[in-house]
């Protein structure tokens, strides 16, 4: 049974990926036949070799924990004020005509152009990185919270308020579960975000982690040492977001949404 149960696993894994595992393989035959120069191109054989060597010797797994660390910590503090900022802008008039024109300005803006600025107020260690994080992924967040909490069902806030349900009381046992969905959709959408800056910051400053670990070997012309922290980019991605999938369905157990991808 537990057999059965396994094979099958692995195999709606196996389904799930199945372009992956294409491309990947079209990588290493393109590659092997001559189709492409191996210097730009490695075969995927070669960067794996690669990959295997420096986790082995311990620099890769270092400087994805690092690139994870930045990644993590900026989006925990974007989710925190973006969370608090987006509820306080559904309960508050005075707060939401205050913020409003700051997000609508924030939103378009690349903010990656402030890295600039960041390492004037913060230097060149981590910390510029990490508030670079933040200042990215708060702007969603604030705007996915705000959007649930203030769509809610108004027969669910007058059937609770009809039941004698305080204000405070209706925005945590009401509001806040009924726009859970939402703002855990905005957490999702950001915390890609939070990986792209940490890393694209890395290179830019040439510091330790997946960034800085492709920089310089792109300087050193070695070019499976370049795909091998791009792998281990998207292996660290698809990691987060799976994380992330599974906490919502934690989260969620109650929700309509967990309960119909469980019957599927």
């Amino acid at each position: 049974m537990a057999t059965r149960s396994t094979t099958s696993w692995l195999w709606r894994g196996f389904e799930r990926n199945v372009s992956i595992v294409v491309v990947l393989a079209l990588w290493e035959i393109t590659t092997r036949a001559g189709l492409f120069n191996n210097f730009l191109l490695p075969p995927l054989s070669d960067v794996l070799a690669r990959g295997l060597r420096d986790v082995m010797n311990g620099e890769l797994p270092r400087q994805a924990l690092i690139t994870a660390y930045i990644a993590v910590v900026g989006f925990a503090l974007a989710a925190a004020a973006g969370v608090a900022a987006g509820a306080l802008m559904s309960m508050s008039a005075v707060v939401r005509r205050i913020m409003e024109p700051v997000v609508s300005v924030a939103f378009p803006i690349p903010k990656i152009s402030f890295l600039p600025i960041f390492i004037l107020w913060f230097g060149l260690d981590n910390m510029p990185k990490i508030m670079m994080i933040a200042f990215t992924c708060i702007v969603p967040i604030i705007s996915a919270t705000y959007l649930g909490t203030a769509t809610v069902d108004k027969y669910f806030l007058w059937s609770a308020q009809n039941l004698g349900t305080t204000r405070h009381t209706l925005f945590w046992k009401v509001i806040v579960p009924a726009a859970a969905p939402q703002i855990i959709s905005g957490l999702q959408v950001a915390f890609p975000l939070a990986l792209i800056i940490a890393v694209v910051t890395e290179m830019l400053t040439g510091a330790d982690g997946l960034g800085g670990y492709m920089i310089h070997a792109v300087r050193f012309a070695q070019s499976d040492k370049v795909f091998a922290g791009l792998l281990a980019t998207l292996l660290l991605g698809m990691f987060f977001m799976q994380a992330f999938a599974i906490l919502r369905a934690r989260l969620l157990v109650w929700h309509a949404e967990t309960a119909s991808a469980g019957a599927t």
